[in-house]
């Protein structure tokens, strides 16, 4: 048997017979503090992104994760509250098995880029967690606001792993493949349908000043 086939049976396997009471888990957090004056910067922190075994396994196994981030900017109104502003970004961890180490990709607007790579999931994992500063700043002075903080764990689709694979062999003369065919990974792909998780976060509120 292909070792992709192996690796795919393996990965399935992980997910079918592991329960989440049998297998350790620990639950994403996620955090937003509020900028300090008007021209500043909100700060966001994630903590256990790979809490999940499941998910640290796949990875491992070579399947790459996306994290998709969303910071909403929210006054207080009468009635109903306004969004005022909103930040997106996304960061993908890939395992290069030809390497042996784990690349963070950025991908905003289509476009992607090379965050570097580790020798360990952990210390991956150490880089994603590092508290970001997104400059999501009040407009209305004296206005009441708060954040809304999200984040949307799951597996990448066929057309984004292309895309990626595509772009990973013209970074730095990287040679990078997944270990998956096209129909490997689209079975895999439907195995995994339900593999979405998301978390979210609101912050204090508090009042805009300069």
């Amino acid at each position: 048997m292909r070792r992709s086939a192996v690796t795919v049976l393996l990965a399935l396997g992980l997910l079918a017979g592991g329960s989440s009471s049998a297998r350790a888990q620990r639950r994403v957090a996620l955090e937003v503090a509020a900028p300090v004056a008007m021209v500043g910067a909100a700060t966001v922190t994630t903590t256990n992104l790979f809490g999940d075994a499941d998910m640290r396994d796949l990875v491992r196994s070579g399947f790459p994760a996306s994290f998709r981030f969303r910071l909403e900017l929210w006054r207080v109104g009468g009635l109903f509250n306004d969004l005022e502003g909103q930040r997106d970004w996304e960061l993908i961890v890939q395992y290069d098995p030809s390497a042996q180490r784990y690349r963070v990709v950025q991908r905003q607007g289509g476009k992607l880029e090379d965050l570097g790579s580790f020798a360990t999931l952990s210390t991956a994992q150490a880089m994603l967690e590092r508290p970001t500063r997104i400059l999501l700043a009040p407009q209305r002075e004296g206005a009441r606001y708060y954040y809304n903080f999200a984040l949307t764990i799951e597996a990448l689709s066929v057309s984004d792993m292309d895309q990626l694979e595509r772009w990973l062999r013209g970074v730095r003369g990287s040679t990078a493949a997944s270990a998956f065919g096209s129909g490997m990974r689209t079975l895999m792909l439907r195995m995994l349908g339900g593999e979405k998780r998301v978390y979210g976060k609101r912050s204090a509120t508090f009042r805009a000043e300069r």
